[in-house]
């Protein structure tokens, strides 16, 4: 049999992802798996093989709970920046993009090499969504965790039935989802809610405020779009109201339902995730490419809902990291404690895809798989404002 050896990592800052910060910390691993953490004067004499990261944090790997890895060649997309908010502007030149790139094997490529980007850059776990069930075979023995939702279009009369009838033909081991209120009918919401059962049912809610105006009116830049593509919008019937709300009056709206972005939603929609126990992921870096605008984080955390973050896809985001995520959302949110948004990168993430016991958190039990951050930090204050708010000059490595 095979004999691992012991480590101990020390360095001047521990992060356990639980807002805790030990100075002069260390990590005790063996087999795979993190055996102690503590202070290293109280865990200096295991034995044990010790590795010192002198200028370096030792940290939890980060979970990205929203991306779009089949959509990684399109990585120029973002040079063509929207009008701010144009939402359906966006979306055409994304479908114009699809159209002129039919290169499958090209695509893959591009999706494996964005999946060795998140990874790089911490990333041990992704909630990934694709239009192609082939799609899920993405990372297949790759370090990061990919989880992956096949997702579904399909809003109304023929559209909508064929998008039912190929989920009835689809293996039950496949998770789906739908896309987005505007683009999937109540039927085809419902089916795939019911579907998902006790599993995470992601789905982009509340992203742009063309969305609402569809919702509440039937109206607007997105029925133009979707006439245009051939989609009788006249068969459609506009719940008038919010995003959220509609998803409630749905029955869909509860503690396994994930609203991706939820920038557009009134004070009232953000009781009722509350109330209903959902959590929502934030983009910030997606959000502020396209100019959607800015989720109202503070009004979330002060109601309780789960956060966690995502960093969309390279068509609407020119990164894709998540401490950029981190960085953009401090800039938009300067009020946020450090520790907070840390915890939307990494614990927060691992519990929503339910592997808090192996990824997300320093503690005894869960992988060796942890990040050593090169960080000038002098304080514990200081360790998690730099982490959160270095973004892409962020220099670490793996401790595996």
């Amino acid at each position: 049999m095979q004999e691992f050896p012991r480590y101990l990592y020390r360095a001047p800052f521990v992060v356990t992802g639980n807002g805790r910060v030990i100075a002069d910390g260390a990590v005790l691993t063996e087999n795979g798996l993190v055996a102690a953490v503590g202070s290293y004067a109280d865990l200096k004499d295991v034995d044990a093989q010790v590795e010192d990261y002198e200028g370096h944090v030792i940290t939890p790997a980060l979970v990205n709970c929203h991306a779009h890895l089949e959509l990684s060649y399109l990585a120029g997309l973002p040079g063509d920046c929207p009008a701010p908010g144009d939402m359906v502007g966006w979306i055409r030149g994304l479908l114009a993009a699809r159209a002129a790139h039919g290169d499958v094997a090209a695509q893959n490529d591009a999706s494996l090499m964005a999946l060795a980007r998140l990874y790089a850059g911490g990333c041990r776990a992704v909630a990934d969504i694709g239009n192609r069930e082939e799609s899920g075979l993405i990372g297949g023995g790759f370090k990061t965790e990919v989880l992956f939702f096949l997702e579904l279009l399909g809003l109304c009369g023929d559209s909508e039935n064929a998008a039912l009838a190929a989920l009835a033909g689809i293996d039950a081991d496949v998770r789906c989802t739908a896309h987005a209120p505007y683009s999937a009918g109540s039927a085809l919401i419902r089916a795939l809610k019911a579907r998902a059962g006790h599993a995470l049912f992601p789905m982009h809610v509340a992203e742009s405020a063309q969305e609402v105006e569809f919702l509440r009116t039937g109206s607007g830049p997105f029925a133009d779009f979707l006439t245009e593509r051939g989609v009788p919008v006249a068969a459609f019937t506009p719940p008038g109201m919010g995003a959220v709300r509609y998803l409630d009056s749905l029955g869909v709206l509860d503690k396994h339902t994930l609203c991706v972005h939820s920038v557009h939603v009134e004070d009232d929609e953000i009781s009722l995730l509350a109330t209903r126990g959902a959590a929502v992921c934030i983009c910030p870096g997606s959000n502020r490419f396209m100019g959607v605008g800015v989720a109202p984080v503070q009004k979330m955390l002060a109601h309780g809902i789960p956060l966690v973050l995502g960093t969309d896809s390279l068509a609407s985001n020119p990164h894709l990291s998540l401490w950029w995520e981190m960085q953009v959302l401090r800039e938009d949110h300067p009020d946020l404690p450090p520790e907070v948004v840390f915890a939307m990168a990494s614990v927060n993430g691992a519990r929503l895809l339910g592997i808090e016991d192996r990824i997300g958190a320093l503690a005894p039990g869960v992988s060796s798989s942890l990040l050593a951050v090169r960080c000038p930090a002098k304080t514990e204050a200081e360790v998690l404002d730099y982490l959160t708010s270095i973004g892409t000059e962020i220099s670490l490595e793996w401790l595996e």
